[in-house]
C-alpha cells in the first residue's frame, strides 16, 4: 500500500511539475524548436529576399524557406491552435505535405526569378494580405506584400507566408494563394 501511494504521488508530482508535457508558445518556441540560419526580424528577411532576387541567388532563396526538418519538426505539427496537443502525422503524410509545398515554392522560386530578378528594389513597407495568426509552436505572417521602390517608381512584390519561431524568421513557402 505504501509503495502505491508513492507511485502516486510521484506521478501526480511530475504532472505538476510538467515533466513530459509538451508546452510552446506561439512565437517563442522551447529551445529546441528554433529556425536555423533565421533573420532577427521580417525587415531583415525581406531585404535578404531582394537582394537575393537582384543578385539572382537562387541558393540564397532556398535558404530563406524553413527546411523539410523544420517543416515537419516545427510548423506541421504545430499548426493548431495555441494550447491544443500538436500534430503527429505519420511519416507518409508529413513527406507527402512537406514535397508538395517545397515543390511549389521551388516553382515560384523560379518564376520569381524570371518575372523580377536582377531587378534592384528599394525596401518601403511591408504588410500581410492575411493577417497575423498564432499556432502551437509558431506565428505565421501570412501573404507578404512588400512596397518597394524600383527605379523610383513604387511596386508591390506578392509573396507566401512567414514563421516566426523564437524571435526568428524564415518563409514558410514563397506561394501567394
Amino acid at each position: 500500500m505504501t509503495r502505491v501511494l508513492w507511485c502516486a504521488s510521484f506521478v501526480a508530482m511530475l504532472a505538476v511539475a510538467g515533466v513530459g508535457a509538451r508546452s510552446m508558445t506561439p512565437a517563442g518556441a522551447e529551445g529546441s524548436q528554433m529556425l536555423g540560419d533565421a533573420a532577427s526580424s521580417r525587415e531583415e528577411l525581406a531585404q535578404w529576399l531582394l537582394d537575393a532576387l537582384e543578385k539572382k541567388d537562387l541558393q540564397t532563396l532556398r535558404r530563406l524557406r524553413v527546411t523539410e526538418s523544420e517543416y515537419k519538426d516545427v510548423i506541421l505539427p504545430g499548426s493548431v491552435e495555441v494550447g491544443q496537443a500538436l500534430r503527429n502525422y505519420p511519416p507518409d503524410v508529413a513527406d507527402y505535405a512537406w514535397k508538395t509545398l517545397n515543390t511549389k515554392s521551388l516553382y515560384y522560386e523560379r518564376y520569381l526569378l524570371a518575372q523580377v530578378g536582377g531587378k534592384h528594389f528599394e525596401f518601403k513597407d511591408m504588410t500581410f494580405a492575411k493577417g497575423v495568426a498564432d499556432y502551437a509552436t509558431y506565428r505565421a505572417h501570412r501573404q507578404l506584400r512588400l512596397a518597394v521602390l524600383e527605379d523610383g517608381s513604387p511596386g508591390e512584390l506578392a509573396t507566401g507566408s512567414i514563421a516566426e519561431v523564437g524571435g526568428r524568421y524564415k518563409f514558410i513557402s514563397y506561394i501567394r494563394d
